[in-house]
């Protein structure tokens, strides 16, 4: 039966990433993957996935939502300067630089000029770009919309500082309370990474996809990040035809 398996966030964790496609390709035949974004930063295979996931969405085997971090990559290599890159360096954008091309960078350098990179950034800029923010889909038994953070019901408002914040689709990549949300987004259950469940206060294993639902048992929301980088799993949601899901995860193997 195919399947649509929704893949929470990578960070470079390619050993890990390829553990767990051989498990859901073992598992299920036509197989379609949407990857919820933050395939780049942190880990040690960060070129390795890009790779990998060109090769696939080439192929018409994957669908690509941006992250908070694609964002940044973007920002960086075309110097719009939205983001501080000085931050950027400190949480991730160091490991995705030194991964394509295979250069390594002085601890003690805290600014980088964009144009000693372009050539190595060049090659992924077009499938970064390309990336969506978010996209749906409808099935008998429920409607999903996937993206990188999802939105919550805050809506951005306690966080909304800058003016770039208020642009298009800014949400979709940064929200951080999706989980406390109470009702659908406009009848869709939204499927997100972003924020780790470890730190989702509800629950309890941090190894698990965490699956948010209303007192009347509406499937709200579900939060797939489950912290490969961080040392504990990286977790699929796999959805058949009918809408129906269930998890596969796999423990970090970095």
């Amino acid at each position: 039966m195919p399947v649509t398996a929704v893949i929470g966030d990578i960070h470079g964790c390619i050993r890990t990433l390829d553990r767990l496609i051989n498990e859901l390709e073992k598992r299920f035949s036509g197989v379609q993957y949407i990857s919820l974004g933050d395939i780049v930063d942190r880990g040690p295979g960060i070129r390795e996935v890009l790779q990998l996931f060109m090769n696939m969405k080439e192929l018409g085997i994957l669908t690509m939502v941006r992250g908070n971090h694609e964002d940044v990559f973007l920002d960086f290599a075309e110097q719009t300067n939205d983001y501080s890159h000085e931050n950027w360096f400190t949480y991730g954008g160091r490991a995705t630089l030194e991964s394509i091309s295979e250069q390594s960078i002085p601890e003690n350098v805290t600014a980088l000029s964009a144009d000693d990179f372009i050539p190595y950034m060049e090659p992924y800029l077009e499938f970064i770009k390309s990336a969506e923010y978010k996209t749906s889909m409808k099935f008998e038994n429920n409607n999903f919309m996937f993206s990188h953070a999802g939105i919550g019901p805050s809506f951005g408002q306690a966080n909304s500082v800058y003016e770039f914040q208020a642009r298009q689709n800014y949400l979709f990549m940064w929200s951080r309370d999706t989980w406390r949300s109470t009702e659908k987004y406009y009848g869709y259950t939204m499927v997100h990474g972003h924020t780790p469940v470890k730190e989702i206060e509800a629950h309890n294993d941090p190894y698990r996809p965490f699956v948010n639902r209303n007192k009347r048992g509406d499937l709200v929301s579900v939060a797939i990040d489950t912290g490969c980088v961080y040392g504990y799993s990286l977790s699929s949601m796999v959805i058949d035809t009918s809408g129906d899901f269930d998890f596969v995860s796999v423990r970090n193997c970095e």
